[in-house]
């Protein structure tokens, strides 16, 4: 009388089976090796493509300001009849922050620009480059690897996190120096 359709009381106790627990278990941990074999992890890094309008006299101030966000020209025209330039170029989003105010302060104004999403690029750095190498590697360059060329992934991946407010590798405190306090003499 304790079955039901053939059921023994063990079985009917786990919804999901009795081997649910080592399913998950063993796929989440499939999951976290997918995600961090060696060299393999990229960031995906969102792209705008920007529409820009320019005279021409600040076309070289304009292009300047490009050139530091990391844009790429697509494209360069010259609107018939003026001396309007369009120009269209790839710039990443996290580059896009502050780039209206830029381009307008250095051009004195005479920039219009529309921003719109067009893809994601995959960067070619490895954002943790320690976790792949090797132990001649780990020789070379210390244990605290702090004398390992700039990564760009790396400083991507902690302007986001400190633009959301989340803990970055940044040491809060460079130079620490004991407070003095001063007495006032009477």
């Amino acid at each position: 009388e304790g079955s039901q359709c053939g059921r023994s009381s063990e079985a009917t106790s786990d919804p999901y089976g009795p081997l649910s627990g080592q399913l998950m278990s063993s796929i989440k941990e499939g999951c976290r090796m997918a995600v961090l074999q060696r060299g393999r992890t990229r960031l995906m890094e969102a792209v705008l493509v920007m529409e820009m309008q320019c005279q021409q006299e600040v076309l070289g101030k304009a292009y300047g300001v490009l050139a530091k966000r990391r844009a790429r020209i697509v494209s360069e025209t010259l609107r018939e009849g003026t001396g309007i330039f369009v120009i269209q170029a790839l710039l990443p989003v996290n580059e896009s922050f502050g780039i209206g105010a830029d381009l307008r302060g250095r051009t004195g104004g005479d920039v219009s620009l529309h921003l719109q999403f067009s893809h994601w690029d995959a960067i070619d750095e490895d954002p943790f480059p320690e976790a792949s190498m090797t132990e001649e590697e780990v020789e070379e360059w210390g244990e605290t690897l702090s004398a390992m060329p700039p990564n760009y992934a790396r400083r991507l991946l902690n302007s986001v996190r400190k633009r959301k407010g989340l803990p970055t590798e940044e040491k809060v405190v460079v130079a620490a120096e004991k407070q003095r306090t001063h007495k006032m003499n009477k």
